[in-house]
């Protein structure tokens, strides 16, 4: 389960992000930050048995980071941090609703391949090459036209289900973060 929430004052637009993850991630929840510490954040995590915790980053009223959370007894060890240099909302892209799914995956062509492993690390899902898609119901998808970009797309018939999100960078944690 992954526990999606964002920074202490999110913008209309981040919240909107928040409830699009909600939407497209399998046995995902979403929490109102409101006062909550990381250490709050943690017990809340491991009562629910949420085993990631997803705060989503705010600047100038977007979207701006993904920081990937792992809930331990005693603090959530961070897993890394993917910088948003843009984001496109599911209203933005498409009317319909994402279907209710419960396999996930993050895929990739052969050049991304670093990427997707360090996505499907932060997710805790499995990477897999755009031709082993068949097995899933949602995919996120990587693709390096004008920079590094993902989108969530229904698996079987192959639609984008948004949101789409310009990466500007990835790092794990350890990597000089912290």
């Amino acid at each position: 389960m992954i526990l999606i929430t964002t920074t202490r004052r999110p913008s209309k637009r981040t919240r909107s992000f928040v409830r699009d993850l909600y939407h497209v991630l399998p046995n995902s929840t979403r929490r109102n930050r409101g006062k909550m510490s990381l250490e709050d954040l943690n017990e809340l995590a491991i009562k629910i048995g949420a085993d990631r915790v997803i705060v989503v980053g705010t600047q100038r009223g977007n979207p701006s980071s993904l920081t990937f959370y792992e809930p331990t007894p005693s603090h959530l060890k961070p897993i890394s941090i993917v910088s948003l240099s843009g984001v496109s909302l599911r209203r933005e892209i498409t009317k319909k609703r994402a279907p209710p799914s419960k396999r996930f995956c993050v895929a990739s062509p052969d050049e991304l391949e670093n990427e997707a492993e360090l996505l499907a690390k932060s997710f805790n899902v499995r990477s897999v090459k755009l031709e082993e898609l068949k097995n899933f119901d949602i995919s996120l998808i990587l693709a390096s036209e004008e920079g590094l970009r993902a989108s969530f797309y229904r698996v079987s018939p192959m639609e984008e289900l948004g949101p789409r999100m310009r990466i500007s960078g990835i790092k794990e944690y350890g990597e000089g973060l912290g």
